[in-house]
């Protein structure tokens, strides 16, 4: 009996009537042999690309996946597909690793999947020659670009580990990639002759818009007004946890909650914020880019940036999940000046020299075997590091362990230097003065998108990704951005208010009157006549109502339980208001 055909397969397995757009393409090239490079906007399909040849190969399709996150809702995914789909991180136990791994060996699986960082482990690198990769798959592959040279270097050598694998005819899919980047992504994978699959990036449900502010607070004012106007989930990025931090408090003032996401939570905490977020209709999270890219929610009804992105692919990465379900979706920048200084120290801090990695090495060589009781803060002391924003000596660490200088780790206790490091061996561009010159031109061309309000938005974009400007019928232009249409009226059209109950349907609503308590967020209220404060918080239902009360005197914040304390609501004005 014949194997299935690929038309077969997407009909029984993934239960779908046909191919997008150059999907047929791209599946036959990679079972052909032939190595690919797709570029498709997100939500157009990119993952059946190796999904689907998963199922049709002899042998193991391996694919490298930059975050867990992102790994284990795709493999959850495909298993209950069917598929016999598995992964293997950091974060599972050592017995569920052994085993994930046991039964790619003994070919069981269709899909692994992988971090780049897996490589560089000794139980995994002695399995690969066990291993029938018949075929591998690069997800998110513009972070070999933006990654591969300093948070995640293993991604610069993802073409050396693919030789460790046998070459197996690869495909690397990403949404956005200038030609340069794409340029990088067939230079560090060793692509031969790839079939390159650009469909542009348009999405024509999302309108792009970019609003110059004078000052946060402006910011501030912008973000609520849009929050209240657009009914739905929504992101807002800032670049900095303290904004972040500032934008949650000054949002609830103004009757608006809000979750908060960033690196400095706990990993609980970061789950429970993502899992919040994910099951809501209404919810609105604040966060760093450290939110998203394993988030797979398809009524993101808006993305608004707070501060500049670093790179206008960062950018369009952003705000790209927005609308997966087709609907009408808002994506603002909101642009002002003094932000800019936020990113060129980024760019600064990203780029550390050839000789101050050199310096990393001496500082831990100098300590020999005490560097076993050593910190990370402390190898930023010697070096007279004093804001931690300041990301060089991380970057140096981990190339020196991608090097295999330097075994374990700060944070387990154990690190210690392999090997001697010869400055001669460093790859090329590491603290080359070309690269710190690139990051800022990407960073200038974010900066011409924002201050470009002349030009259609999906023009700015397809010149600066090297695709074919957009031809348009009528006087609309695209129909969806700033330029072309007046923004107030295209939400007026598309979007419900949001209800003033709160951000989401298990929010308090912002008018509680239970049991005789009249009380809603912004009352100035005065408890047991002692002190006077603002309501900020309702919780509870019932007659278990309580009041989150910010103190006028202290700005402290105290939960109050109206049927054991005195509370009188007072005018609304204020303090100079109540008499």
């Amino acid at each position: 009996m014949p194997p299935p055909s690929i038309d077969d397969l997407l009909r029984d397995r993934f239960g779908l009537p046909g191919f997008r757009p150059r999907q047929r393409e791209a599946i036959a090239a990679l079972l052909a042999g032939r190595d690919v490079l797709i570029t498709m906007p997100t939500g157009s399909g990119k993952s059946l690309c190796y999904q689907l040849p998963a199922l049709a190969v002899d042998g193991l399709l391996l694919v490298v996946s930059p975050l867990i996150a992102l790994m284990k809702d795709q493999t959850d995914a495909l298993r209950a597909n069917g598929m016999a789909a598995r992964c293997v991180h950091s974060a599972m136990p050592s017995a569920e690793r052994t085993d994930a791994l046991e039964a790619a060996r003994r070919g069981e699986l269709d899909l692994l999947f992988v971090t780049p960082e897996r490589f560089r482990s000794p139980a995994f690198d002695a399995l690969l020659p066990e291993l029938r990769v018949a075929a591998m798959a690069v997800d998110e592959a513009h972070c070999i670009s933006q990654w591969g040279h300093d948070f995640r270097p293993d991604y610069y050598r993802l073409g050396e580990y693919r030789r460790r694998v046998g070459d197996p005819p690869t495909i690397a899919l990403t949404a956005t990639a200038t030609p340069k980047v794409a340029d990088d992504i067939v230079t560090a994978l060793r692509l031969r002759d790839p079939l390159v699959i650009r469909t542009g990036i348009e999405r024509p449900n999302l309108f792009l818009a970019a609003t110059p502010v004078v000052d946060t607070e402006e910011k501030t004012d912008l973000i609520a007004d849009r929050i209240r106007a657009i009914d739905g989930p929504g992101i807002v990025y800032s670049a900095l946890i303290k904004d972040l931090e500032i934008l949650h408090g000054e949002l609830q003032r103004r009757g608006i909650e809000s979750l908060v996401y960033h690196g400095k939570l706990s990993p609980e905490e970061r789950r429970r914020m993502q899992e919040d977020f994910m099951t809501s209709t209404r919810r609105v999270v604040l966060a760093t880019n450290a939110f998203g890219m394993g988030v797979d929610k398809a009524d993101i009804r808006f993305v608004i940036h707070f501060q500049i992105p670093k790179t206008l692919e960062a950018w369009t990465q952003e705000v790209g999940r927005a609308g997966r379900d087709d609907a009408p979706s808002h994506c603002e920048l909101l642009y002002m000046q003094d932000d800019v200084a936020i990113q060129q120290n980024f760019v600064g801090w990203a780029n550390p020299s050839r000789e101050y990695l050199l310096m990393v090495y001496g500082v831990l060589h100098g300590w020999g075997e005490r560097i076993g009781t050593k910190e990370v803060e402390d190898v930023r002391q010697e070096l007279l590091i004093k804001n931690r924003g300041d990301n060089r000596v991380g970057i140096c660490l981990r190339w020196l362990e991608v090097l295999g200088v330097t075994e374990g780790s700060f944070e387990t206790h154990d690190i210690r230097i392999a090997r001697e490091l010869s400055p001669s061996e460093l790859p090329e561009f590491v603290g080359s003065p070309g690269k710190h010159k690139d990051d800022l031109q990407a960073l200038l061309a974010m900066v011409r998108f924002g201050t470009d309000h002349e030009s259609c938005r999906r023009v700015l974009l397809a010149r600066h990704f090297g695709l074919e400007e957009p031809a348009f019928e009528g006087t609309d232009g695209c129909g969806a951005c700033d330029v072309c249409v007046d923004p107030v009226r295209w939400r007026q059209g598309r979007f419900a208010p949001r209800p003033a109950r709160g951000s989401d349907e298990d929010d308090e609503p912002a008018n509680v009157e239970r049991e005789g308590v009249p009380f809603q967020r912004g009352d100035w209220v005065r408890v047991d006549r002692r002190h006077l404060g603002q309501v900020v918080r309702v919780e509870g239902a019932g007659r278990r109502v309580r009041l989150i009360i910010e103190s006028a005197g202290d700005l402290r914040r105290r939960e109050i339980d109206p049927r054991r304390r005195r509370v009188e609501k007072i005018d609304r004005g204020g303090p100079g208001g109540a008499g």
